[in-house]
């Protein structure tokens, strides 16, 4: 049986998309691989030949796109975090391997914008660039966003007319408390040498944590009968949040769930040149850009496109005592979105990508050779014995908290549930899933 392999990074950004996109594939008769890519790419080895497709094509997914191709694998490649970023140079500077591109057979981009930023590095590849969007986009259309009405009404009888603060700060606040000194201060030289970003801009990025911090208790304080939760990015430590919220009654700290509900439920959505600006842009809903430090230069310009903007507190509280505002969707924002997701309208982009991963299964292909497949056998078993022996440390992006915390065990019960519904919205037959280990699910037909 044709055969598709799906890391999942974090689950609460990407396992619904990844779901969807495996729901499409099973209905061409692919089995689907999918679960926790710390895991799932441990055993790369001992799943039959496919098509892998890594959640990025940076320079940390080179050794894995390398082995996967060793070993028979077809590699395609999309970008989790391709929508939004300050300028093209950056974006191929952080985000963007030459070697990763140079495994790839096709290349899937959200739209028009990143398909621009990913040519020139592109350039003398025998790589498919393909325009399809993003299944993450896919969930947010009617018929899909439809699936989440129930948890997001649960969020509702809960938290009533609430404020979300959504935290985009991973590598200022990471839980593996990257860039802190052993007595708890920040090391900006040390972060920018770990993360790759100027320490300049760290330095952008950690007034902007403060000012974030310090408007806390005038929320809580304008608007004493609303809850006003914070939800830090899936790679952030929630400790300091916490110790900000102390003493407002009214301000929780929360990760739990998708995303999704969170956004249809929330009164009003704050943010700070975040993918989530978009994503609630496509729920026809208006976010609240709080912009206290400017500075054009290490600011994301994407998210702005389809935000209303907060320069002070004072400008912020007036906001959010608009009770209309987050219904209001101004008209440039379709335009404004059609550039940067080409999935946007149309087709959906789990089915487009669908399509051309069983056309690519679908072509004859002679088998790398035994002595390319044993080598990366002895790759992956070396990456199984590193793994073992680094997996244990505190800091460590392979130890089990912490990956634990970006994909939280999940029972079969619930993927089962998930790709039923979002099978019956698009009037598919649901697939069958079993958990073939932790974390790692097998779809195929029912």
């Amino acid at each position: 049986m044709k055969h598709l392999i799906l890391p999942v990074e974090t689950a609460a950004r990407e396992l619904d998309a990844k779901l969807l996109l495996a729901v499409h594939a099973v209905q061409r008769g692919v089995a689907v691989t999918l679960g926790l890519k710390a895991l799932l790419n441990l055993a790369i080895d001992r799943f039959p030949a496919g098509v892998f497709l890594p959640p990025n094509f940076s320079r940390s997914s080179e050794k894995m796109i390398a082995i996967a191709g060793q070993l028979g694998h077809r590699v395609v490649g999309w970008d989790e975090e391709g929508l939004v970023w300050i300028n093209e140079a950056m974006y191929r500077e952080r985000r963007v391997s030459r070697r990763s591109l140079a495994g790839l057979e096709k290349v899937f981009a959200w739209g028009a914008q990143q398909a621009d930023a990913l040519r020139p590095a592109l350039d003398g590849l025998d790589v498919d660039l393909v325009l399809a969007g993003h299944p993450r986009a896919d969930l947010l259309r009617p018929a899909l966003r439809a699936s989440y009405a129930a948890r997001a009404e649960a969020l509702r009888a809960e938290l009533g007319d609430f404020i979300l603060v959504n935290s985009n700060f991973g590598w200022l606040n990471h839980a593996l408390r990257y860039g802190f000194t052993a007595n708890g201060e920040r090391d900006l030289a040390a972060l920018a040498a770990r993360s790759g970003f100027p320490a300049d801009y760290l330095a952008h990025r950690l007034a902007l944590y403060n000012r974030f911090v310090e408007v806390l208790p005038a929320i809580a304080r304008r608007f004493p009968d609303r809850q006003i939760v914070i939800r830090p990015h899936p790679s952030e430590s929630d400790v300091d949040w916490r110790r900000a919220s102390e003493g407002l009654a009214n301000v929780t700290v929360r990760y739990d769930s998708e995303l999704i509900p969170w956004l249809l439920a929330a009164g009003h959505i704050i943010h700070n040149g975040c993918t989530t600006a978009l994503e609630t842009a496509m729920l026809d809903r208006t976010p609240i850009s709080y912009r206290p430090v400017i500075s054009p230069r290490h600011e994301i310009p994407q998210p702005a496109l389809v935000s209303v903007e907060a320069r002070t507190p004072a400008d912020l509280l007036d906001l959010l005592g608009d009770g209309g505002l987050t219904r209001r969707v101004e008209a440039p924002v379709a335009t404004n979105l059609a550039g940067l997701v080409a999935s946007a309208s149309g087709a959906l982009a789990s089915e487009r990508m669908a399509a051309v991963i069983d056309a690519m299964l679908s072509e004859p292909r002679p088998p790398v050779s035994r002595w390319r497949r044993l080598g990366g056998r002895a790759a992956a078993m070396q990456r199984r014995m590193k793994h073992r022996r680094t997996s244990a440390a505190g800091d460590s992006s392979r130890n089990p908290a912490y990956y634990s915390q970006k994909f939280p065990p999940t029972p079969v019960a619930e993927i089962e549930a998930r790709t039923a519904a979002f099978a019956a919205a698009l009037g598919l037959p649901a697939p069958r899933v079993a958990e073939i280990s932790d974390r790692v699910f097998r779809l195929t037909p029912a």
